[in-house]
């Protein structure tokens, strides 16, 4: 039924899995772009940073209007920015899940934004709303 090939491919198999299993955990030469795509993300809790690191509300605020080209002394005492959650991105950038209520809208609205940590704090480089 199964010929004399069948034996000697199966102990030539298990002699290559054999050899090749202790190296098929260390990273080889090109694989280091697919390490650091998939790595991160298999890692979640390292993904996730501790809230006391999070832009404030108030810089998230600041940021939001900056970016937005609108007026923080005339609206921005009207206005409340909360964050609400991030998740790190890159080395120095966050993204953060954002609720601001401004001062010339009657509803809240939520905006998905990204941080980027500079020396002088975070600096919102985009945003989105939801």
């Amino acid at each position: 039924m199964l010929g004399r090939g069948f034996p000697l491919g199966v102990t030539v198999g298990c002699v290559l899995g054999v050899y090749m299993a202790p190296h098929l955990g260390s990273p080889k030469v090109g694989m280091s772009k697919l390490s650091d795509t998939i790595l991160p993300q298999a890692n979640m809790a390292r993904a996730i940073p501790e809230k006391a690191t999070w832009p404030t509300d108030d810089q998230a605020k600041i940021q939001l209007f900056e970016l937005s080209k609108w007026d923080l002394s005339k609206h921005g005492k009207g206005s409340k920015v909360s964050v609400d959650r991030c998740i790190r991105i890159a080395e120095t950038e966050v993204a953060c899940a954002i609720t601001a209520q401004l001062g010339w809208d009657v509803d809240s609205m939520r905006i998905e934004s990204v941080f980027q940590a500079k020396s002088d704090g975070w600096k919102m480089i985009a945003a989105k709303k939801r």
